[in-house]
């Protein structure tokens, strides 16, 4: 009797104890993905830079980074603690061109940040929605209420006031992340205008769609990566960097590499918690860390005006995103997006539609 009573108990406090348990998530579950998103992200930032200082290969940086992915989501899979993806080989063709985009906006961040300061590349990426606005037009047709087009002007005049002011400007710092920019919008409009249909295999949610974008730009990389700094180099490279930098240069490249995996995958479990308005402020004061800690961290100097534009660029960032939420939905000239189950991609990964998220 006394042994079934203690059982009884024990089963009545087992409700309260996951209640009390998922009570904890719903209180503090986005403050802590938020912060772990914060975290991460900046990690990346220094630990990349910081072996792109060690190791002045960007190509086979980002191509280390990218393949990093691997140890994290492949062990997942074959764990069964994640659910494997399956594709047949159209479904792997329809999401090669997202692939693509993925490589330029990484490799195209990669670079910015080995020419120039963290900071200033920041301040170029920042504006990416007026790049993703003129490619909603030129391919989709999308027109924007004028509004939100009105909010791409301190986007504009903050980078252009910027980079006029910045100390360590230079085109490749500039163009690379711009290219970055570039692949990021092309992904989204390819993602609205090819893969609405939702069709791209099983167990294909946001991380396993993100992983399987990793797989595919981590094969396109590797010939690329190896025609344009050639494999002699790379490792001759690595050598004089190991040589100089010991066990702190590798932990650079493993951290650079984690961070670079673990910002994106925790980014997904932030932002499916945050409506659009708490997410455009979030990742607006994300950029305001990152680059306030880069310039700390790497002693960047900084001009009052490069201040003053960095500050006009990023607030316009959030106007946009704003004034997106708010006004109406855009207006479609030509083309016809397909049926339900429509796909959302951010820079950060593609997920079934909602609120929107752009890195």
């Amino acid at each position: 009797m006394r042994a079934a009573s203690e059982a009884s108990e024990a089963a009545a406090e087992e409700p309260t104890e996951s209640k009390k348990e998922k009570s904890f998530m719903d209180k503090f579950g986005v403050i802590i993905y938020i912060v772990l998103w914060y975290a991460f992200n900046i990690g990346y930032n220094i630990y990349n830079k910081k072996a792109l200082i060690s190791y002045p290969y960007p190509w086979a940086c980002a191509l280390w980074q990218m393949s990093f992915g691997w140890l994290i989501f492949v062990p997942l899979w074959i764990l069964r603690i994640r659910k494997t993806p399956k594709l047949t080989v159209s479904q792997a063709v329809t999401l090669a061109p997202s692939a693509l985009g993925h490589l330029a906006t990484h490799v195209g961040a990669v670079i910015a940040f080995f020419a120039g300061a963290v900071s200033f590349g920041h301040i170029v990426k920042a504006s990416e929605p007026v790049v993703s606005s003129f490619l909603n037009f030129a391919f989709l047709g999308e027109v924007m209420p004028w509004q939100v087009y009105a909010s791409l002007l301190p986007i504009i005049g903050g980078v252009g006031l910027a980079s006029a002011s910045e100390l360590s400007f230079n085109w490749l710092c500039f163009g690379a992340a711009m290219g970055s920019n570039l692949g990021s919008a092309s992904r989204a409009v390819y993602s609205k205008k090819v893969m609405s249909g939702g069709d791209i295999g099983e167990n294909m949610d946001s991380a396993n769609v993100y992983a399987v974008l990793t797989i595919m730009a981590t094969f396109m990389l590797i010939p690329i990566s190896l025609l344009i700094e050639g494999p002699s180099a790379m490792l001759k490279g690595f050598k004089i960097a190991y040589s100089a930098g010991g066990m702190s240069f590798m932990w650079q490249m493993i951290l650079s590499g984690f961070y670079y995996y673990m910002y994106n995958e925790v980014a997904f479990l932030a932002l499916g918690k945050l409506d659009p308005v708490s997410h455009a402020v979030c990742n607006t004061m994300k950029r305001v860390v990152i680059i306030i800690t880069a310039i700390f961290v790497f002693r960047n100097p900084v001009t009052g005006l490069g201040v003053l534009g960095s500050s006009i660029a990023i607030l316009g960032t959030l106007i946009y995103s704003l004034a997106k939420n708010k006004y109406a939905k855009p207006l479609r000239l030509f083309g016809q997006r397909g049926g339900g189950g429509a796909w959302e991609v951010s820079a950060i990964f593609i997920r079934p539609s909602g609120p929107e998220t752009r890195d």
